[in-house]
């Protein structure tokens, strides 16, 4: 049975009348008359009755319409499978990650994706929050982990998620280093390491209020990532101020990290532009929300 045959008896068998179908289903009225007898040949059987005024179904076409038309429903639902299945296989997600923010619950909701959508392929970049956001607005990535605040978003959507500690990363040899837990007025008039402001200016000027207040440090020396800047502390080059997570991972010798008496922390978030519903951005932002705020106390 040729199944669009099927749908104009089906369309027919609900307007009654050959030429209402027809403007329904957007063809000339011989065509669908056509069309239902082929339809009649192939079945053996004659569907409609037809009258001045329009049709009525016989015995034979109502069993169609109780047992054959429902069949169409379920075909269509087995293409809307099958379309969701390629799509899936073609689809990707591109993530960008900020390095000040490594582990925890960014890995977590990366995985936790990838558990739930093997078939689509995970593309990971990792930058800072000026440079995520370039590229998500560039359309390069899809989402983009940032620190928070962000300055001036703009037309970016930002999705809070938590928090993270803060310490800071002082040479051995320092004074400081004898004290198991520092005041933020403990780091002021020392030279302070840190990085660029461009790479996150919200954040950069969020930590530079709490920390040092209106007055800025003493002075300052710039470097690219927390790696570098644990090396210039380790030659002595001054203090400086990160994750707690990243300054043990990537502590060398030569550093004490020590925490601040009143916790100090700084927060992140995932930003995104637009999603629809069943998009893989979609997806990754509610699997983000379920974790949000999961980890602030542990990292």
């Amino acid at each position: 049975m040729n199944l669009r045959r099927l749908r104009y008896f089906a369309v027919l068998a609900q307007e009654r009348h050959f030429r209402r179908a027809a403007d329904r289903l957007h063809i000339a009225q011989p065509g669908l008359s056509q069309q239902i007898k082929v339809l009649e040949n192939e079945l053996g059987a004659t569907l409609f009755d037809r009258g001045p005024h329009g049709v009525t179904l016989t015995a034979a076409g109502q069993i169609l319409l109780e047992e054959g038309v429902p069949l169409l429903g379920q075909i269509d639902r087995v293409e809307q499978r099958v379309r969701e299945a390629v799509e899936q296989e073609q689809a990707e997600l591109r993530v960008a990650h900020t390095r000040s923010v490594v582990g925890a619950l960014p890995d977590e909701a990366i995985a936790r994706f990838s558990e739930r959508h093997p078939r689509v392929r995970l593309v990971i970049d990792t930058g800072w929050t000026t440079h995520n956001l370039v590229m998500l607005r560039a359309g390069e990535v899809d989402v983009a982990f940032v620190r928070l605040p962000v300055a001036d978003p703009g037309d970016v959507q930002v999705l809070a998620l938590g928090e993270t500690e803060l310490v800071a990363v002082l040479p051995s040899g320092s004074p400081l280093a004898k004290r198991r837990a520092l005041e933020p007025a403990d780091l002021r008039g020392l030279p302070i390491v840190s990085w660029p402001r461009a790479q996150a200016p919200g954040y950069f000027d969020d930590v530079q209020t709490r920390l040092w207040g209106d007055v800025p440090p003493l002075s300052t020396s710039w470097e690219p990532d927390p790696e570098r800047i644990l090396h210039a502390v380790a030659a002595g080059a001054g203090v400086g101020v990160m994750d707690r997570n990243r300054a043990l991972t990537l502590r060398p010798p030569g550093v004490a990290v020590r925490r601040f008496r009143n916790r100090v922390t700084a927060g992140f978030g995932v930003a995104y532009l637009t999603h629809a519903s069943g998009t893989p951005v979609a997806e990754f932002l509610e699997i983000c929300r379920a974790l949000q705020g999961k980890h602030s106390a542990a990292v």
